[in-house]
């Protein structure tokens, strides 16, 4: 009998690219000026719920969502600060994550940036290597069941509306 292991590689850094916001402001309040900023329309939707194995519990963070079919690119934003704790507890400073599925350039990496960190009271902005976050993989299947699951609950409400 021969064993074989198999390994699941993802590519979730190849698909996302992650910027991370120091601000005091609230999330509403940032989100306002970014939408403003960039011209997006990013809108809250169902918390974004983590189970935390080493608490052993479920937290949950503030999640803004906007998919724009014209760019073909998807943008998230999340709070790194829920009910009990950190999203990313290597990132202590850091208070939100802006992620942009699809295709990145320079350019757009550049805009986003310098549009960010133009709004008032936003400390700074930052780049993050996905690669030097802990449980990315997790992570990012995670926020994407959570979307699938929160798509599906929209679509249930609009026809219960028809």
């Amino acid at each position: 009998i021969m064993v074989r292991n198999f390994k699941l590689n993802s590519d979730f850094d190849a698909d996302y690219f992650m910027f991370g916001i120091i601000s005091h402001l609230h999330d509403y309040r940032l989100i306002w000026s970014i939408n403003d900023k960039m011209q997006l329309r990013l809108q809250k939707v169902e918390d974004f719920k983590v189970f935390q194995d080493k608490k052993n519990e479920t937290n949950s963070f503030s999640l803004y969502y906007y998919n724009d079919p014209q760019s073909m690119k998807v943008y998230y934003f999340i709070s790194n600060n829920g009910e009990k704790g950190l999203l990313f507890p290597e990132q202590k400073q850091t208070g939100y994550f802006f992620l942009v599925k699809g295709n990145v350039s320079p350019e757009l990496k550049k805009d986003i940036i310098k549009n960010i960190y133009t709004i008032v009271n936003v400390l700074t902005v930052h780049t993050i290597a996905i690669d030097k976050i802990k449980n990315a993989d997790n992570f990012f299947s995670d926020l994407e069941l959570n979307m699938l699951d929160w798509a599906k609950k929209n679509k249930e409400e609009k026809s219960r509306k028809e």
